[in-house]
């Protein structure tokens, strides 16, 4: 069974060719004005709306969190194999090894400078994403009887009529999850749009397992999916940036997780179109 969408794009160049330039992250700096007082008086810098707030630029004061390895604080990206290297972060002189590190300093292209090391948070941002919602119990009413426990699901591919009964009708229903009550496991799927009883008949016909199926008017359909895999998905996977290291679908949006914001890269996600994504840095500014 296909399942799940899940696609994602991860690029294996080393975060050292990472952009340089970028305009100033707003309230990381303050400009001074001279009056007639005895001292200058701070003006507050306007702080960017939306994404463009997550820009850094050399010398920003920047905050993150994650393991550190031979001086460099490693980002919440996926690791290729065991026992190697992180392949993305940020060089942190002066840091100790350790499991997990929370660490505040200046921002410059492939390193920190002026660190100080604070409490330490598990990474919150730059993370793979939260991913589909899955119910901890099926959205249906278990059946007269209750729901059968069988283990056929495992090998046999039972799955796969429902699959392409869905895909075949791609804008009337999301894509379809499995979940669990005990030990017995549920496929639900979705009805976004169109007849929830006549589409239970259907699938209930072809499929002898335990099967909920549900109105879920709103949500994203197959199709909506496969639209924004087709266009906004492929000019991600056209970008080049060895900041980015995944992009996954998530409500509608793409979220791009990434090590840092500068501003070229800003630019290129912007000429794609931020209405259509979700711009995950790893590294934040620091607001005052």
């Amino acid at each position: 069974m296909r399942g799940l969408l899940s696609w994602q794009k991860t690029w294996q160049s080393a975060v050292g060719a990472a952009a340089a330039a970028s305009i100033l992250a707003a309230g990381a700096l303050a400009f001074t004005t001279h009056r007639p007082a005895p001292e200058p008086a701070p003006i507050p810098a306007i702080v960017p709306a939306g994404p463009a707030g997550l820009i850094v630029r050399d010398g920003d004061l920047v905050e993150a969190s994650g393991p550190v390895e031979a001086a460099r604080l490693c980002s919440p990206a996926p690791v290729p194999a065991v026992d190697r290297p992180c392949q993305f972060g940020i060089r942190a002189p002066g840091i100790k090894p350790t499991h997990g590190a929370t660490l505040r300093g200046r921002w410059h292209p492939n390193r920190l400078s002026d660190i100080e090391r604070l409490p330490y948070a598990p990474p919150s941002a730059g993370v793979m994403g939260p991913g589909p919602y899955l119910p901890d119990a099926p959205p249906c009413p278990a059946p007269a009887g209750g729901w059968s426990v069988s283990e056929a699901w495992l090998t046999s591919g039972l799955d796969q009529p429902v699959d392409d009964y869905l895909r075949a009708h791609p804008d009337q229903f999301a894509e379809p999850f499995a979940t669990h009550s005990g030990n017995a496991r549920i496929l639900v799927a979705e009805v976004v749009r169109g007849d929830v009883a006549q589409a239970r008949k259907a699938l209930t016909a072809i499929y002898s397992e335990n099967l909920c199926v549900i109105a879920a008017p709103g949500k994203h359909s197959i199709a909506d999916d496969a639209e924004l895999q087709a266009t906004t998905g492929a000019a991600l996977s056209a970008l080049t940036d060895d900041s980015i290291y995944t992009a996954t679908p998530e409500d509608g949006k793409i979220r791009v997780a990434m090590v840092q914001l500068t501003q070229p890269l800003y630019d290129k996600l912007a000429a794609i179109g931020l209405d259509h994504l979700i711009l995950d840095p790893w590294i934040r500014p620091v607001r005052p």
